[in-house]
């Protein structure tokens, strides 16, 4: 039992870090100055 949920929790988590990351490769950074570097594995997620 212990081990579907940590594999439960860890699949969700894998999920929302994925779909953070694809949204912040598509998006500018609000600051003017400052836009920090994306890994080129983020850079794969791209839109346009």
């Amino acid at each position: 039992m212990k081990k579907n949920t940590k594999k439960s929790f860890t699949t969700v988590i894998e999920k929302i870090a994925f779909k953070i990351a694809a949204e912040d490769a598509n998006s500018a950074c609000p600051c003017i100055s400052y836009q920090p570097k994306l890994p080129k594995s983020v850079k794969k997620l791209r839109k346009f």
